[in-house]
């Protein structure tokens, strides 16, 4: 058996190299010929080095390559899968690709984005111990794939009584500070937000976990940061009060204030700086250097479609990720700060890797449309997408249908407007690479 797992990998790692070749990416494919071959073929890697797993509804991608360039920079050997590729496939993909032909990977850290429904799966085998487990937030995503969130959190609960590891959690979302009741409590850092000018004591937005895992009963919130993350607690058993290992205290412009140490971001997203602090947790945890971290957070620039900024004949484009309601609700309301005119382009999709049901559009937020110019609709499901911002009150006659994206795109580009994206999961790296085309053409 040793023989022909080293047959698979020789195989698999060509098979790498003739895609890379052809312009391919060999994100899942080659990792999916190799489990065909042999199921079990993970089990045959032998990593030396600390594992650390990033997991969570949204933001995965962004902190694992934060976390990649932060270690690097420190002078650590990494191993990472950075653009994404976070199931299975893609991972075994990883794993081979930067193994030996006798399945041994020397690295100080090996950090893998990994989707929330695949951690213990993967994790639960003795070769791949995790060290340290990132959970950055749980949302209602992708319902037909994945279910809802109690589905979810169940499993990682299970997962986490049997295999004890360090777990950095975001202590102001209900759904994550369940899981560190499985862990040792010794090992949990929890980080979170003061009350910011931005928060606010009641809230509209539909919420998941909002009740005590222990007594069943409605958490009481201090104040919301976004959707159901704030500061909460349990009012009769005091679930939520958790001691924070990091805890942001101010922001101001790109500046922000954890522990009454000072850092510096170029995106001052509320969403990205709850990325932040998780990042600034693990520094922590591995005795990194806060100069390297703050200057990753200065200069880390995304090209994966993550509040991606182009310029396109002296128009400023930005394109976000917004596969859920709440995704597309932060994204929304840190738009509407801005005063410029503006135009928002939506592209929604609903091919398996985006979930077939998009009902959840009808829980994104689109009250306050009016500050667009237009808004223009494409992808698959393009009219369903045109009939809800319809309905929430947006003046049909500036509403755009075109279901072909980059003919959507071109129509955006006509006007002299800033230009705002917003894109689900399938069509997102179809998106940014028209648009990396039209600004290498503009240039």
């Amino acid at each position: 058996m040793v023989f022909f797992n080293i047959l698979i990998i020789i195989y698999t790692k060509t098979l790498i190299f003739i895609l890379k070749l052809l312009g391919k990416k060999a994100g899942t494919y080659p990792g999916r010929i190799a489990l065909k071959l042999n199921k079990n073929i993970r089990d045959f890697i032998k990593i030396k080095g600390n594992i650390i797993v990033v997991t969570g509804t949204n933001g995965k991608t962004t902190t694992t390559n934060m976390i990649y360039s932060i270690l690097e920079k420190s002078g650590y050997k990494v191993v990472s899968n950075k653009e994404g590729n976070n199931i299975g496939w893609g991972i075994t993909t990883t794993l081979i690709k930067n193994c030996s032909i006798t399945g041994k990977i020397k690295c100080d850290y090996l950090v893998l984005e990994t989707d929330e429904h695949w951690v213990p799966i993967i994790y639960s085998r003795p070769n791949m111990k995790i060290d340290t487990l990132i959970i950055l937030n749980f949302f209602r995503d992708q319902l037909d794939r994945a279910g809802e969130i109690e589905t979810l959190v169940l499993k990682l609960e299970k997962f986490i009584e049997k295999h004890k590891c360090k777990l950095i959690l975001n202590g102001d979302d209900p759904n994550v500070v369940r899981i560190g009741l499985k862990n040792l409590k010794k090992n949990n850092f929890y980080y979170g937000m003061s009350k910011l000018d931005s928060s606010y004591e009641i809230s509209h937005d539909k919420m998941e976990g909002i009740f005590c895992p222990k007594c069943k009963i409605k958490l009481r919130y201090n104040y919301y940061q976004y959707s159901h993350i704030g500061s909460f607690k349990c009012p009769k058993c005091g679930y939520g009060n958790n001691k924070l290992t990091t805890k942001l205290t101010k922001i101001e412009n790109n500046q922000f204030i954890v522990n009454k140490e000072t850092y510096e971001t170029n995106n001052a997203n509320l969403y990205n700086i709850y990325n932040l602090l998780s990042i600034i947790t693990l520094s922590k945890i591995y005795n990194l250097d806060k100069n390297i971290v703050n200057e990753v957070f200065k200069t880390f620039k995304v090209n994966n479609g993550r509040h991606q900024i182009f310029k396109i004949n002296n128009n400023e484009c930005i394109l976000n990720l917004g596969k859920n309601p709440t995704g597309v609700n932060v994204v929304l309301r840190s738009i509407k700060h801005t005063n410029e005119n503006k135009e928002l382009l939506i592209v929604l999709n609903d091919y398996v890797n985006d979930g077939k049901d998009i009902s959840w559009i009808w829980d994104i937020d689109l009250k306050n449309m009016d500050e667009f110019k237009r808004v223009i609709c494409t992808g698959t499901r393009a009219f369903d997408l045109a009939i809800a911002i319809k309905c929430f009150g947006y003046d049909t006659d500036n509403i755009i249908v075109e279901e072909n994206i980059e003919k959507a795109i071109d129509i955006m580009m006509k006007t002299k407007n800033k230009k705002y994206l917003i894109s689900n999961y399938s069509p997102l790296i179809r998106t940014k690479e028209y648009l990396e085309k039209l600004e290498r053409g503009s240039k």
